[in-house]
């Protein structure tokens, strides 16, 4: 099927089957078994509440050891800053992120997102008087929680599109790239974060290509690119990089690359010459 069809023909293909499978399997979807009772999730909210409310108002925070390192010489000595958790910090926000996934595969979307908001937001104390406090992903890096990064932040992406309005979708969720953990995803992953189909992607696609156009910077073009790549192939690539060559002159060079991989080297040549004219 491959050789016989081009490879953005076959994209297209793919994605066709892709969306009539969705759309079959929301029309034919069966109740999933809810593994939680109300009243237990109403207790583990209310524990991770309390949790939240000590975090936020430094009632617990970390023990931090703060000292110079001259491994590197004594002129270039690092100012290095060790966090200890003494007070169980981790394990709460541990408990948290686990309760939040079982949110998830039990469809409880809100209360999912109500948690992962929060923990992309909010800072944890130290008992250092001149140290800042730290975030969710610098507990991450100093060991303090031990989660998957990349999961969480897909789960962050895929109940955000559950709880939004549709016109709302594409706005909201391009927020969460400012942070490091976002920057290298790519938004199709999120489409398979849960356990239950997206519904309405063919509009978000639209209106997330649409925003992109707008949005200035790296992770927006590299973003732009994939998304136009995938929903309308290297043709809508090379519309896209015309209509958006003063803010990602990017596309192009995506476009040539992949005219380089079946050897096109006559497209490459014009694809190049327009952008030329463009930019300048």
């Amino acid at each position: 099927m491959i050789d016989i069809l081009s490879k953005e023909q076959y994209l297209k293909l793919e994605k066709m089957l892709e969306e009539a499978s969705a759309e079959n399997s929301i029309a034919e979807k069966s109740p999933v078994m809810i593994r939680m009772s109300q009243e237990l999730v109403d207790e583990k909210l209310e524990q991770i509440k309390d949790w939240m409310q000590q975090i936020e108002e430094g009632e617990v925070y970390l023990d931090a050891e703060e000292y110079e390192d001259y491994s590197s010489g004594y002129w270039d000595a690092d100012w290095i800053t060790e966090y200890y958790d003494n007070q169980g910090i981790g394990d709460k926000l541990m408990y948290a992120i686990r309760f939040a996934k079982d949110c998830v595969d039990d469809r409880r979307y809100e209360e999912a997102h109500f948690i992962y908001e929060w923990l992309w937001a909010m800072y944890v104390s130290t008992d250092s008087e001149f140290g800042e406090p730290i975030g969710l992903e610098e507990l991450a890096e100093h060991k303090i929680i031990n989660a998957d990064m990349k999961q969480l932040a897909l789960l962050s992406l895929y109940t955000d599109y559950q709880i939004q309005q549709p016109q709302n979708r594409a706005e909201d969720l391009f927020l969460y790239f400012g942070m490091p953990t976002f920057k290298k995803l790519h938004i199709e992953e999120m489409f398979y974060a849960g356990r239950e189909q997206l519904e309405a992607t063919e509009q978000f696609w639209k209106d997330w290509i649409a925003l992109l156009k707008t949005k200035r910077g790296d992770v927006a073009s590299r973003l732009l690119q994939e998304a136009v790549l995938y929903c309308e192939g290297i043709h809508g690539l090379i519309e896209a990089a015309n209509e958006t060559a003063d803010t990602h002159p990017m596309l192009y060079l995506t476009a040539m690359k992949e005219y380089d991989k079946n050897h096109e080297y006559s497209q490459i040549e014009s694809i190049g010459k327009k952008a030329m004219q463009k930019i300048d």
